[in-house]
């Protein structure tokens, strides 16, 4: 077996092991673990030192039975948190795509680039496309830079040191004139791109705070260049953040 194909089984059998424990079973044993997955102890012994030493399992010292531990609860939480967050932000950001007339989307931040948790069209979209759960680059889109304007300095500095691709001929690929925009976007509380990822379309965007005030997502905006005058980007950002701030508030009361 290759060195790669016995790292990609190791993995393999962690997720596994990790697949196994359910709230009728949170605790269990070497012997168990090895007898309900087919893997010899000592494969599951050094599995779940590695587990262990993620912390994404802990073990019981009483009965030396292990347990799910607190970095498994961080990744649930984080995938419960994104559901939660999309499930409350769906009805509001339908109707602020009806009231808009434009394509709505509600993205995280994740390692440089933003990911969309959900996006809203209105009957008359031009065309702009973006799939749920797709990818989308930080520097050339409005809810992207708006999401990174929000992180720490060394993270924005990092993000703009990488390979930055020109989209159009409008995209700004220079890190210097990029940061300088990032930090406006903040202090302004909107980000603003125009015909950066596609020619054509302009985008704006708005943060969205959970309930101890800090940034969890963004809404976005998007449409024809043509929509996008500063009297009209106005319009559209107190909108945007009329539903950000509803977006906060159900969050806190657990709708």
């Amino acid at each position: 077996m290759s060195v790669k194909t016995e790292g990609l089984s190791s993995v393999h059998n962690a997720i596994r092991i990790l697949q196994t424990f359910s709230l009728s079973e949170p605790e269990l044993g070497i012997s168990e673990l090895s007898v309900r997955l087919g893997l010899a102890k000592s494969t599951v012994y050094r599995l779940m030192k590695t587990l262990n030493e993620s912390n994404l399992v802990a073990q019981n010292k009483e009965t030396q039975k292990y347990y799910l531990g607190i970095a498994a609860f961080e990744l649930g939480f984080t995938v419960y948190h994104s559901m939660e967050l999309r499930r409350i932000a769906l009805p509001i950001l339908d109707k602020l795509s009806i009231s808009l007339r434009k394509v709505v989307r509600l993205a995280v931040y994740d390692n440089g680039g933003i990911v969309y948790l959900c996006k809203r069209i209105h009957d008359e979209d031009n065309g702009t496309v973006s799939k749920i759960g797709d990818r989308a680059p930080s520097h050339c889109t409005a809810i992207g830079k708006m999401l990174l304007a929000y992180q720490n300095e060394q993270e924005i500095d990092r993000v703009l040191k990488e390979y930055l691709s020109a989209y159009t001929s409008k995209t700004i690929t220079c890190p210097v004139q990029l940061k300088e925009q990032i930090l406006e976007s903040k202090q302004k509380g909107y980000a603003i791109t125009r015909e950066e990822l596609r020619e054509g379309i302009s985008s704006v965007a708005v943060p969205v705070y959970n309930d101890l005030g800090k940034m969890i997502a963004s809404i976005s905006a998007t449409g024809s260049k043509f929509q996008f005058k500063p009297d009209q980007v106005q319009q559209y950002v107190k909108e945007m953040r009329n539903c950000s701030r509803l977006i906060t508030e159900r969050l806190g009361m657990g709708y």
